[in-house]
Protein backbone atom coordinates (compact mmCIF):
# COMPACT_ATOMS: atom_id res chain seq x y z
CA UNK A 1 0.00 0.00 0.00
CA UNK A 2 2.68 2.24 0.97
CA UNK A 3 4.52 1.39 -1.87
CA UNK A 4 1.38 2.42 -4.28
CA UNK A 5 1.10 5.41 -2.62
CA UNK A 6 4.92 6.54 -2.96
CA UNK A 7 4.57 5.78 -6.66
CA UNK A 8 1.66 7.43 -7.10
CA UNK A 9 2.79 10.74 -5.42
CA UNK A 10 6.01 10.29 -7.59
CA UNK A 11 4.14 10.07 -10.61
CA UNK A 12 2.17 13.09 -9.92
CA UNK A 13 4.92 15.12 -9.35
CA UNK A 14 7.17 14.25 -12.05
CA UNK A 15 4.18 14.97 -14.49
CA UNK A 16 3.46 18.04 -12.94
CA UNK A 17 7.12 19.01 -13.17
CA UNK A 18 7.46 17.99 -17.18
CA UNK A 19 4.64 20.47 -17.43
CA UNK A 20 5.80 22.87 -15.33
CA UNK A 21 8.83 23.12 -17.54
CA UNK A 22 7.41 22.72 -21.01
CA UNK A 23 4.81 25.56 -20.11
CA UNK A 24 8.18 27.45 -18.82
CA UNK A 25 9.75 26.54 -22.40
CA UNK A 26 6.80 28.00 -23.85
CA UNK A 27 6.67 31.16 -22.36
CA UNK A 28 9.93 31.95 -22.89
CA UNK A 29 9.67 31.39 -26.03
CA UNK A 30 6.34 33.70 -26.60
CA UNK A 31 8.19 36.66 -24.79
CA UNK A 32 11.50 36.20 -25.62
CA UNK A 33 11.56 34.17 -29.03
CA UNK A 34 7.69 34.59 -30.50
CA UNK A 35 7.70 38.02 -31.50
CA UNK A 36 10.34 37.76 -34.31
CA UNK A 37 9.90 33.71 -35.18
CA UNK A 38 7.55 31.22 -35.44
CA UNK A 39 7.63 27.20 -35.44
CA UNK A 40 6.77 25.80 -38.93
CA UNK A 41 4.15 28.96 -39.68
CA UNK A 42 6.72 30.96 -42.12
CA UNK A 43 9.17 33.87 -42.07
CA UNK A 44 7.94 36.82 -39.85
CA UNK A 45 10.61 39.20 -38.79
CA UNK A 46 12.89 36.75 -38.31
CA UNK A 47 13.39 33.09 -39.84
CA UNK A 48 11.06 30.34 -39.48
CA UNK A 49 12.86 28.69 -36.72
CA UNK A 50 11.24 24.95 -37.76
CA UNK A 51 14.05 22.79 -38.28
CA UNK A 52 16.84 25.10 -37.11
CA UNK A 53 18.45 22.10 -34.92
CA UNK A 54 19.33 20.69 -38.83
CA UNK A 55 20.56 23.49 -39.99
CA UNK A 56 22.66 24.70 -36.97
CA UNK A 57 24.91 22.63 -34.56
CA UNK A 58 23.34 23.02 -30.98
CA UNK A 59 26.63 24.54 -29.83
CA UNK A 60 26.02 27.04 -32.47
CA UNK A 61 22.59 27.79 -31.52
CA UNK A 62 23.39 28.49 -28.05
CA UNK A 63 26.42 30.75 -28.71
CA UNK A 64 24.14 32.75 -31.21
CA UNK A 65 21.14 32.96 -29.18
CA UNK A 66 23.03 34.38 -26.52
CA UNK A 67 24.77 36.98 -28.79
CA UNK A 68 24.41 36.87 -31.91
CA UNK A 69 26.18 40.34 -32.66
CA UNK A 70 29.29 39.14 -30.96
CA UNK A 71 29.02 35.75 -33.60
CA UNK A 72 28.85 38.53 -36.19
CA UNK A 73 31.97 40.60 -35.07
CA UNK A 74 33.78 37.75 -34.53
CA UNK A 75 33.57 36.85 -38.31
CA UNK A 76 31.52 33.69 -38.52
CA UNK A 77 30.29 33.17 -41.58
CA UNK A 78 27.08 31.43 -41.01
CA UNK A 79 26.10 34.44 -38.45
CA UNK A 80 27.19 36.90 -41.37
CA UNK A 81 24.63 35.05 -43.79
CA UNK A 82 21.76 35.04 -41.30
CA UNK A 83 22.58 39.04 -40.43
CA UNK A 84 22.67 39.77 -44.54
CA UNK A 85 19.79 37.62 -45.36
CA UNK A 86 17.48 39.13 -42.66
CA UNK A 87 18.00 42.59 -44.00
CA UNK A 88 20.73 43.36 -40.93
CA UNK A 89 17.87 43.17 -38.83
CA UNK A 90 19.27 43.55 -35.08
CA UNK A 91 18.59 40.34 -32.96
CA UNK A 92 18.53 41.57 -29.49
CA UNK A 93 20.37 39.54 -26.86
CA UNK A 94 17.63 37.50 -24.26
CA UNK A 95 19.12 38.20 -21.10
CA UNK A 96 18.76 35.11 -20.35
CA UNK A 97 20.73 31.81 -18.80
CA UNK A 98 22.15 28.73 -20.68
CA UNK A 99 19.78 26.54 -19.46
CA UNK A 100 16.67 28.52 -20.48
CA UNK A 101 18.53 29.15 -23.82
CA UNK A 102 18.91 24.93 -23.91
CA UNK A 103 14.82 25.08 -22.75
CA UNK A 104 13.80 26.92 -25.60
CA UNK A 105 15.57 25.19 -28.25
CA UNK A 106 14.32 22.00 -26.91
CA UNK A 107 10.94 23.59 -27.13
CA UNK A 108 11.10 24.15 -30.59
CA UNK A 109 12.75 21.14 -31.89
CA UNK A 110 9.76 19.61 -29.97
CA UNK A 111 7.67 21.40 -32.48
CA UNK A 112 8.99 21.55 -35.25
CA UNK A 113 7.64 18.12 -36.48
CA UNK A 114 3.63 19.24 -35.47
CA UNK A 115 4.24 22.96 -37.07
CA UNK A 116 1.34 23.57 -39.18
CA UNK A 117 3.71 25.16 -42.26
CA UNK A 118 3.79 28.55 -43.49
CA UNK A 119 0.10 30.36 -43.42
CA UNK A 120 -0.37 32.85 -45.83
CA UNK A 121 -0.69 36.31 -44.25
CA UNK A 122 -3.67 38.61 -44.90
CA UNK A 123 -3.41 42.01 -45.25
CA UNK A 124 -5.24 44.58 -43.56
CA UNK A 125 -4.09 47.56 -44.72
CA UNK A 126 -5.84 46.35 -48.49
CA UNK A 127 -8.36 49.14 -49.65
CA UNK A 128 -7.02 51.62 -46.96
CA UNK A 129 -7.93 55.48 -47.91
CA UNK A 130 -6.34 58.39 -47.65
CA UNK A 131 -7.82 59.64 -44.74
CA UNK A 132 -6.12 56.29 -43.02
CA UNK A 133 -2.83 57.45 -44.82
CA UNK A 134 -3.48 61.36 -43.70
CA UNK A 135 -4.14 59.64 -39.74
CA UNK A 136 -0.82 57.27 -39.85
CA UNK A 137 1.18 60.66 -40.78
CA UNK A 138 -0.39 62.57 -37.82
CA UNK A 139 0.29 59.70 -35.20
CA UNK A 140 4.09 59.19 -36.70
CA UNK A 141 4.51 63.16 -36.26
CA UNK A 142 3.25 63.62 -33.00
CA UNK A 143 0.73 66.04 -34.32
CA UNK A 144 -2.03 63.63 -32.54
CA UNK A 145 -1.42 61.20 -29.00
CA UNK A 146 -1.23 57.49 -29.31
CA UNK A 147 -5.05 56.55 -27.36
CA UNK A 148 -2.36 54.72 -24.69
CA UNK A 149 0.06 57.65 -24.19
CA UNK A 150 3.09 55.78 -25.77
CA UNK A 151 5.78 58.26 -27.23
CA UNK A 152 4.75 59.11 -30.98
CA UNK A 153 7.27 57.37 -33.35
CA UNK A 154 9.08 60.38 -34.32
CA UNK A 155 10.68 61.22 -31.10
CA UNK A 156 12.99 57.85 -32.04
CA UNK A 157 12.92 57.86 -35.56
CA UNK A 158 15.02 60.34 -37.60
CA UNK A 159 12.12 60.18 -40.66
CA UNK A 160 11.52 57.95 -43.93
CA UNK A 161 14.98 57.97 -45.65
CA UNK A 162 18.20 55.36 -46.45
CA UNK A 163 18.39 53.30 -43.37
CA UNK A 164 16.11 50.81 -41.02
CA UNK A 165 17.70 48.98 -38.02
CA UNK A 166 20.97 48.93 -38.07
CA UNK A 167 23.72 46.79 -35.88
CA UNK A 168 24.99 49.51 -33.77
CA UNK A 169 21.47 50.85 -31.95
CA UNK A 170 18.12 50.11 -31.75
CA UNK A 171 16.56 53.17 -31.70
CA UNK A 172 16.82 56.73 -33.65
CA UNK A 173 16.28 54.76 -36.73
CA UNK A 174 15.02 56.00 -40.39
CA UNK A 175 12.03 53.54 -41.20
CA UNK A 176 11.68 54.06 -45.41
CA UNK A 177 13.09 50.47 -45.96
CA UNK A 178 10.76 48.66 -43.41
CA UNK A 179 8.38 47.25 -45.63
CA UNK A 180 10.80 46.70 -48.47
CA UNK A 181 12.81 44.29 -45.44
CA UNK A 182 10.14 43.07 -43.58
CA UNK A 183 6.89 43.21 -45.07
CA UNK A 184 3.73 44.34 -43.55
CA UNK A 185 3.44 41.27 -41.43
CA UNK A 186 6.83 41.43 -39.90
CA UNK A 187 6.58 45.65 -39.26
CA UNK A 188 3.02 45.04 -37.86
CA UNK A 189 4.87 42.58 -35.60
CA UNK A 190 7.21 45.01 -34.40
CA UNK A 191 4.12 47.46 -33.61
CA UNK A 192 2.32 45.15 -31.92
CA UNK A 193 4.73 43.35 -29.52
CA UNK A 194 7.64 45.58 -29.53
CA UNK A 195 10.92 42.83 -29.79
CA UNK A 196 13.75 46.05 -29.60
CA UNK A 197 14.47 47.31 -26.11
CA UNK A 198 14.45 50.84 -25.99
CA UNK A 199 10.66 50.35 -27.87
CA UNK A 200 9.77 47.48 -25.79
CA UNK A 201 10.43 49.94 -22.91
CA UNK A 202 8.46 52.75 -24.25
CA UNK A 203 5.36 51.10 -24.92
CA UNK A 204 5.64 48.97 -21.87
CA UNK A 205 1.64 49.41 -20.66
CA UNK A 206 0.90 51.80 -23.66
CA UNK A 207 0.62 49.26 -26.28
CA UNK A 208 -0.98 50.65 -29.83
CA UNK A 209 -4.60 50.23 -31.09
CA UNK A 210 -5.79 48.10 -33.91
CA UNK A 211 -6.54 51.25 -35.46
CA UNK A 212 -3.40 52.76 -34.58
CA UNK A 213 -1.50 49.65 -36.08
CA UNK A 214 -3.48 50.00 -38.79
CA UNK A 215 -2.77 53.71 -39.91
CA UNK A 216 0.52 53.35 -39.07
CA UNK A 217 1.12 50.61 -41.55
CA UNK A 218 -0.41 52.44 -44.10
CA UNK A 219 1.71 55.60 -43.60
CA UNK A 220 4.56 53.47 -43.57
CA UNK A 221 4.01 51.62 -46.39
CA UNK A 222 3.55 54.60 -48.91
CA UNK A 223 5.69 56.51 -47.44
CA UNK A 224 8.90 54.14 -48.12
CA UNK A 225 7.44 53.23 -51.09
CA UNK A 226 7.28 56.96 -52.95
CA UNK A 227 10.69 57.44 -51.00
CA UNK A 228 8.91 60.45 -49.34
CA UNK A 229 10.33 61.64 -45.85
CA UNK A 230 8.47 62.06 -42.25
CA UNK A 231 9.02 65.66 -42.10
CA UNK A 232 9.57 67.11 -38.43
CA UNK A 233 6.34 68.93 -37.12
CA UNK A 234 6.33 72.44 -38.65
CA UNK A 235 5.75 74.16 -35.73
CA UNK A 236 9.27 72.87 -33.90
CA UNK A 237 11.49 73.94 -37.18
CA UNK A 238 9.94 77.62 -36.68
CA UNK A 239 10.60 77.24 -33.27
CA UNK A 240 13.94 75.90 -34.35
CA UNK A 241 14.67 79.00 -36.67
CA UNK A 242 13.78 81.69 -34.66
CA UNK A 243 15.90 80.23 -32.00
CA UNK A 244 19.02 80.21 -34.19
CA UNK A 245 17.58 83.49 -35.40
CA UNK A 246 17.77 85.22 -31.58
CA UNK A 247 20.84 83.16 -31.17
CA UNK A 248 22.94 85.36 -34.39
CA UNK A 249 21.60 88.31 -32.70
CA UNK A 250 22.93 87.71 -28.98
CA UNK A 251 26.11 86.97 -30.18
CA UNK A 252 26.28 89.79 -33.40
CA UNK A 253 25.48 92.38 -29.97
CA UNK A 254 28.19 90.88 -27.72
CA UNK A 255 30.61 90.88 -30.75
CA UNK A 256 29.62 94.38 -31.84
CA UNK A 257 30.58 95.62 -28.21
CA UNK A 258 34.03 93.88 -27.59
CA UNK A 259 36.88 95.88 -26.61
CA UNK A 260 38.61 96.92 -30.33
CA UNK A 261 42.27 96.73 -28.72
CA UNK A 262 43.49 93.81 -26.60
CA UNK A 263 45.02 96.29 -24.21
CA UNK A 264 44.44 100.10 -22.95
CA UNK A 265 45.97 101.79 -25.60
CA UNK A 266 46.46 104.76 -23.75
CA UNK A 267 48.04 103.35 -21.20
CA UNK A 268 50.58 101.48 -23.24
CA UNK A 269 51.39 105.00 -25.30
CA UNK A 270 52.13 106.75 -22.04
CA UNK A 271 54.46 103.63 -20.96
CA UNK A 272 56.20 104.12 -24.63
CA UNK A 273 56.56 107.59 -23.88
CA UNK A 274 58.03 107.51 -20.43
CA UNK A 275 60.74 104.87 -21.76
CA UNK A 276 61.70 107.45 -24.14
Amino acid sequence: MKRTVFLFVFFHFWVNGVLLAQNGAQDLFNTKCGICHTIGKGKLVGPDLAGVQDRHPQEWLLNFVRSSQKMIASGDSAALALFEQNNKVVMPDPMISDAEIESVLAYILENSAAGAGAVAYTSIIDGATPEDFENGRQLFEGRVRFANAGPSCITCHNGLAKTFFNDNSFSVKDLSTSFANLGEQGVRAILENPPFPVMKQAFTGKNLTEAEVHDLLVFLKKSGGSGAQAKMPSGLLLFGLLGAGALVLLYSALWYSRKSRSVNHGIYKRQIKSLN
